[in-house]
């Protein structure tokens, strides 16, 4: 028999024999202290997982979000892109142009048939077609010139690029001088360059004439 004098003996002799030690927590410990660590265990479980419903339920109002801000987006671009139409004329006057039509997508088909195409991309020559708006018009000597459109509710580098692209093609289809030009209520600063060196004409819409649509 083991014999103990001090706690150092006892630690020793509870080390050699561990069942004594599960025996003494039992009788040291009230059953809910002993189980605490289980139901501890427990706990975790059900918030976690409450947790990960939870966050499936904000995935999917962050989805539902999302798909609002698209549409309210895709309402805001078609109300610029009526107002812009709508002011054509304008657009090309303040070009020093004067506007003699629209051309339909049936026009920029004629077109593509009559040119070489072959090394342009399907994708590209259909993203020509359906430009926002291309313009023919006459410059102040009566020649005739073509003006490519871009609209969107606020103008960045992706509506000036098919808009200089747009007016290569027309320049490119019908040997005619053509220009690039953005339209929108707001305008991303990183356009300003182009603009401001003349590559892109910009024109901004007024408030209330994209409200009345």
């Amino acid at each position: 028999m083991a014999v103990i004098n001090t706690r150092e003996d006892l630690i020793r002799l509870l080390d050699e024999k561990p069942k004594w030690v599960e025996a003494l927590r039992v009788r040291l410990l009230t059953r809910e202290l002993i189980e605490l660590p289980e139901k501890f265990a427990e706990f975790v479980k059900v918030t976690n997982e409450r947790f990960d419903k939870l966050g499936g339920r904000f995935d999917r109002l962050g989805s539902q979000v999302q798909s609002l801000q698209d549409d309210v987006g895709m309402l805001k671009g078609a109300h610029a892109r009526s107002a812009a139409i709508r002011e054509a004329s304008s657009i090309a006057r303040e070009m020093n142009f004067y506007r003699t039509k629209n051309l339909s997508q049936d026009d920029l088909w004629a077109l593509i048939d009559r040119a070489d195409t072959v090394d342009i991309p399907k994708n590209v020559l259909r993203s020509f077609r359906r430009a926002d708006l291309i313009m023919e018009a006459a410059d102040q000597d009566g020649e005739t010139c073509y003006i490519a459109v871009e609209i969107s509710f606020t103008v960045n580098g992706r509506d000036t690029t098919r808009a200089l692209r747009n007016a290569e093609f027309m320049t490119q289809f019908t040997g005619k001088p053509a220009h690039a030009a953005v339209v929108g209520l707001r305008r991303d600063d990183r356009i300003h360059d182009l603009i401001k060196r003349g590559d892109v004409f910009w024109y901004q819409l007024d408030p209330e004439i994209v409200e009345v649509e």
